[in-house]
């Protein structure tokens, strides 16, 4: 029996017997319902969580730090400062070979904080060196203005805030003056009225503009201490985007040779300055060697990869600091929720199962004469299970179809009536907006993963269901078939 042929004698007699065929299909098409609807709603919340999540920091990068102790049995033990990791330049090429893990940024910071002057402006901000090479490659996406650093010692990259925070102080000393000087309450009427809160300071453009980065350190002469001043000639290039980690509102990124050249001097006294040659290389050659960084920040390639790396980094001694370490938490609650609710659906399912069995069943003694005669004129036993498991399995795929729609259309009134009520709003949970310009977050979810494992389940139920019923056909002798009535 050719293929063709056996697909047209299934789609005749489901059609022939289209009424008990629909009313079959309807007990698949709940359950599949029921099960797509629970788990696209499930799939939703979770990616709701994992955007809510996402409003603390990016969950592909995560600051990595030496594991000083650890949970065993309830307890927390203390890690053996010999076992403890260095985050040093070999540290940097073991993180590297770590799967997943798309590129490694050392960073070091500047123990005093620096004052930037660009204009009248000045500001105090926190100097941040970093891995030009390694931090290029995915930093210049987050670039707002200008562009990334190039490895010039006099090129800086200012966060987003920084502009917001340098000052004008000449202007607010001359302010001062004219409001003592003056009717201190006709001068405050003149003024506008303060920021409640709220509201952004006025920014002004700082790309492309010279700079000055001002230091200050001291030092004892005789047990008297004594102040030096060094101001290091900067050019803003870039910008970065608006971020909502306060800790780097007022950061300012450099390449990582400055910070270390920078944090020597203000370490070093006035004596170590008029030391010999040869021991000054002795000492540079020994801080090279024992030169860390304070953090490393490591891009993950993408976020499903992200559990894989955590766990990658606390198995090599390494702590991470990020977002991402709740993400294994989240995945965790939600796969028990998805097993609880497509549970729960699944029982609808058992029950359309029986009904295809049944209807399966009730088909071969309508059809008892027609099976006699298509084995005596020569189909085989295989041909006729092939027929019956085909009807089965296109009642199945008939009901998953259905289901699938039918599923579709309740989500989409789930989301609306979540939209309109104010209810996807508050998964924020208070944290954030997150990107005016995302899409927007849905209540439920129905992936083309799921679909497609909708559509092919419901036909595996059917053709599971089927498997009874063909066997059975395909046992009937084939001439008491011929003479049954």
């Amino acid at each position: 029996m050719k293929v063709m042929d056996s697909f047209r004698i299934v789609w005749r007699n489901l059609w022939r017997m289209k009424l008990r065929t629909a009313l079959t299909s309807v007990g698949v098409m709940i359950g599949t319902a029921a099960i797509v609807a629970m788990m696209a709603l499930s799939l939703g919340l979770k990616e709701s969580a994992v955007k809510s999540l996402e409003n603390f920091g990016n969950l592909t990068e995560m600051d990595v730090e030496p594991l000083r102790w650890y949970e065993e049995n309830g307890e927390w033990i203390d890690v053996p400062e010999d076992k403890v990791k260095k985050l040093n330049m070999q540290a940097v090429q073991e993180l590297k070979k770590i799967s997943g893990i798309q590129a490694v940024m050392p960073i070091k910071e500047l123990r005093e904080q620096a004052k930037l002057k660009v204009g009248r402006r000045e500001g105090y901000v926190q100097l941040i060196g970093v891995d030009v090479n390694e931090s290029a490659a995915y930093r210049k996406n987050d670039i707002e203005k200008g562009s990334y650093l190039t490895g010039a010692p006099q090129e800086i990259v200012v966060a987003f805030d920084v502009s917001r925070e340098l000052r004008d102080v000449e202007k607010e000393k001359r302010e001062e003056r004219r409001r003592k000087a003056g009717d201190g309450r006709h001068e405050m009427s003149q003024m506008p009225p303060p920021d409640i809160g709220g509201g952004e300071a006025l920014a002004f453009n700082l790309v492309d503009r010279a700079g000055t980065l001002i230091l200050s350190r001291e030092y004892r002469i005789d047990d008297e201490p004594k102040y030096e001043k060094k101001e290091l000639r900067v050019k803003v290039v870039g910008q970065l985007k608006k971020s909502e980690e306060r800790n780097s509102s007022a950061a300012v990124y450099v390449p990582i040779s400055v910070v270390k050249e920078l944090n020597e001097w203000v370490t070093r006294s006035r004596g170590d300055e008029v030391e010999e040659g040869a021991s000054r290389r002795s000492r540079d050659k020994a801080k090279k060697d024992t030169f860390e960084f304070d953090r490393i920040t490591v891009k993950v390639e993408s976020r499903e990869k992200v559990e894989g790396v955590v766990k990658a980094l606390k198995e090599k001694g390494f702590e991470v600091w990020s977002p991402a370490r709740e993400l294994e938490t989240i995945n965790n609650f939600f796969f028990v929720i998805q097993m609880v609710l497509g549970g729960i659906a699944a029982i609808s399912l058992l029950v359309a199962t029986i009904g295809i069995v049944n209807t399966m069943i009730m088909s071969i003694l309508e059809r008892t004469k027609e099976i006699g005669i298509m084995k005596v004129i020569g189909a085989t036993v295989l041909n006729i299970r092939w027929l019956f498991l085909m009807e089965s399995g296109f009642i199945g795929l008939i009901g998953g179809l259905a289901g699938l729609g039918m599923a579709w259309g309740a989500v989409e009134l789930v989301n609306y009536f979540g939209a309109s009520g104010g209810l996807l709003d508050s998964l924020n949970m208070g944290y954030g907006g997150g990107d005016p310009e995302a899409e927007p977050t849905k209540l439920a979810v129905i992936p083309s993963w799921l679909a497609f494992f909708a559509i092919g389940f419901s036909f595996i139920i059917g053709v599971l269901a089927g498997i009874f019923p063909a066997i059975r056909a395909s046992r009937l002798s084939a001439l008491q078939a011929i003479r049954s009535e």
